[in-house]
């Protein structure tokens, strides 16, 4: 009898719509009527009230747009419900309209934007049992101040039983409304029977024969053990036709009489008080069980998806490595399998250059020599001794003269300026590790700077001396200068020029740098040149 029209995707077909709020109008008014017939002796009002329950339900499913429609139809059917059970006037039109204060508050409290209320979250049923507390309270004061003021009467023990009876029928009916989207296992009927049968006796010890009423806490104890093994609906349904059945048994003075009235107003509230008790706490206890159930879940899920996660990561690097030592076994066989012809041309060239030789001759030796001593430099690259060999005092002067008088024909021929300056500072580095470096460094510089110039300088910085190579060629964009010392990587800017390489000159002289205590940084602007700093630790001075 609870509708769905609040939950549904696009329209409702209107018949259905018509069909679902029938039902829970005739729900509502009925439930009303027998809730007017539950009396007990020295109350005027109904000792429990179910139709809130429905009501709250109702109004939490329809649509939003059609909540106030809803709350006035409540006003309506409530208000009918106590003119039929023979109130009077002023007080079933005041008990209608708090009734449906009561309905507005509560939804008020648990709107949503965008989606329909659930209790998918221990935080979402206190808000619920809040909203239903305060709705039971306002209807509480409301209800009883008109029953006191027109027809006598005491305040407290009304409106305790109105809170009570209101707030354990809108947390045990209209939590089913809201129920999460519970998606644990089944219930096994073994274990469902055995429930229904021990809490059965609790409440039959309590509110049977027995009448041992100050051992109803044991049902709180069975209906716990319900809540944390049952789905929230089975534990909700469970208190609820817990909650019917410790009524039923009241009013039929422990099943030993037919329908009646309940003899005393104490048992009275001591009965709704019990509901209202089991509603709330199932109601909390239950959702927060479903929120610890769902949170381990997705926690599960996550932990999977972190180690399926760090399996990838170890797959790629298991290839990675595969395929680095893959790359290093084809550059150690390739420059095996090369030194040896280069060697010989740069033995032969040697050779020619002793011949006589015309000016013309020459010029081709000349560059026959240094296209293989660059090809050799390339080798020496790709298989970089692992012990680098012992550190001695290097003049810096005579390390720049050295490599500036290597690059002096290459400079020439690109028509490139190479300035040095003498410095009388040295530095402490293997000193062929600090000549490759540096090497490659105004290799680059001689390249790109076609038709300009290269600059080469040195100070002290500290307790380094940085050798700085400056050109003015077309620079590096962000791109290139941020994968500059990768191996193997050649920037756009090296397209269309007749600069040869494998891109490891910058990742070498980096690497032959830093195993000397030193480093080198590069930095650059697209059309403003290259600046390269070569740092190695400067030598103690003598006296």
């Amino acid at each position: 009898m609870i509708g769905i029209e609040g939950e549904r995707l696009g329209p409702v077909p209107s018949g259905r719509r018509i069909t679902l709020w029938t039902l829970n109008s005739l729900a509502i008014v009925f439930l009303a009527l027998i809730g007017v017939r539950l009396q007990a002796n020295g109350l005027p009002i109904a000792i429990w009230w179910p139709a809130a329950g429905v009501s709250v339900a109702f109004a939490l499913r329809v649509a939003p747009q059609r909540r106030w429609t809803a709350i006035a139809l409540i006003f309506g059917l409530t208000a009918l419900a106590n003119a039929i059970g023979g109130r009077p006037w002023q007080l079933w039109l005041l008990y209608g309209l708090f009734n449906a204060i009561e309905i507005a508050l509560v939804v008020a409290l648990l709107r949503r934007r965008g989606a329909r209320f659930r209790l998918d979250s221990l935080t979402d049923a206190a808000r619920f049992v809040g909203a239903v507390l305060l709705g039971a309270a306002v209807a509480a004061a409301g209800i009883t101040t008109a029953n006191v003021v027109v027809s006598g009467g005491t305040f407290l023990p009304t409106s305790i039983v109105i809170f009570a009876s209101h707030s354990s029928a809108m947390m045990l009916i209209g939590s089913l409304a809201i129920l999460p989207r519970d998606t644990g296992k089944r219930v096994r009927p073994v274990e469902l029977i055995a429930h229904v049968v021990v809490v059965g006796g609790a409440v039959l010890l309590a509110f049977g024969p027995p009448g041992y009423t100050e051992l109803s806490f044991l049902t709180f104890a069975v209906l716990a053990a319900g809540c944390l093994r049952f789905p929230v609906r089975v534990a909700i349904w469970s208190s609820l036709v817990t909650s019917v059945t410790a009524l039923l048994l009241t009013l039929t003075s422990g099943g030993t009489a037919g329908l009646g009235t309940v003899q005393s107003a104490e048992a009275a509230v001591t009965l709704v008080v019990f509901m209202s008790a089991i509603g709330l706490f199932t109601v909390l206890v239950s959702v927060a069980r479903f929120e610890g159930r769902t949170n381990a879940a997705v926690a599960v899920r996550a932990a999977e998806e972190i180690a399926a996660a760090e399996r990838a990561r170890a797959s790629a690097m298991a290839t990675q490595l595969d395929l680095e030592r893959q790359r290093e076994d084809f550059v150690t066989a390739a420059s095996h399998e090369l030194r040896t012809p280069v060697t010989n041309v740069l033995g032969y060239a040697d050779l020619l250059s002793e011949s006589d030789l015309t000016t013309e001759q020459r010029s081709w030796v000349d560059a026959t020599r240094r296209g293989a001593a660059r090809l050799a430099g390339l080798l020496d690259g790709l298989t970089q001794a692992a012990s680098p060999g012992e550190r001695v005092r290097v003049a810096v002067d005579e390390l720049v003269g050295d490599v500036r008088a290597a690059h002096h024909a290459e400079a020439v021929a690109r028509r490139t300026e190479l300035v040095t300056t003498k410095t009388g500072l040295h530095v402490i580095a293997v000193d062929a590790d600090a000549r490759r470096a540096l090497w490659s460094l105004v290799a680059n510089a001689v390249t790109f700077a076609e038709a300009g110039t290269v600059e080469v300088s040195a100070s002290r910085i500290g307790d380094d001396i940085a050798i700085v190579v400056a050109d003015d060629g077309p620079g590096m964009s962000p791109e290139t200068l941020a994968h500059a010392f990768e191996r193997f990587f050649r920037g756009r800017e090296a397209e269309g020029r007749t600069a040869s390489g494998l891109g490891l000159g910058l990742a070498t002289a980096r690497d032959l740098a830093r195993r000397n205590g030193g480093d080198i940084t590069l930095t650059s602007s697209p059309g403003q040149g290259v600046v390269a700093t070569l740092r190695l630790p400067a030598a103690p001075t003598t006296a």
